[in-house]
């Protein structure tokens, strides 16, 4: 199975914004599952509000694979950044 360019650049973007919102939010104090959830939510909605946007923009459309490559960036980079809590605890 080949893995698309596109979907490689969906995944490495939500997965650097989720690493970063869930360490800022780790530095921060929060708990692992506390910088878990706003990793997953940053990375979410940045993913979402891409697909939105394609979907809008003439000649294009919403891709369900997208979103998929997407939340799997989210919740590994949410993952990792929430590791940082563990380090304050």
């Amino acid at each position: 199975m080949k893995i698309q360019q596109d979907h490689l650049k969906h995944f490495s973007v939500c997965l650097s914004v989720a690493f970063a919102a869930s360490s800022i939010e780790a530095g921060c104090g929060a708990s692992f599952g506390q910088s878990f959830v706003a990793g997953i939510i940053a990375g979410g909605a940045i993913g979402v509000g891409k697909e939105y946007g394609d979907k809008c923009a003439p000649g294009n459309k919403w891709d369900w694979s997208d979103i998929g490559a997407d939340m799997a960036g989210a919740v590994i980079g949410s993952a990792l950044g929430s590791l940082f809590s563990l380090l304050n605890h």
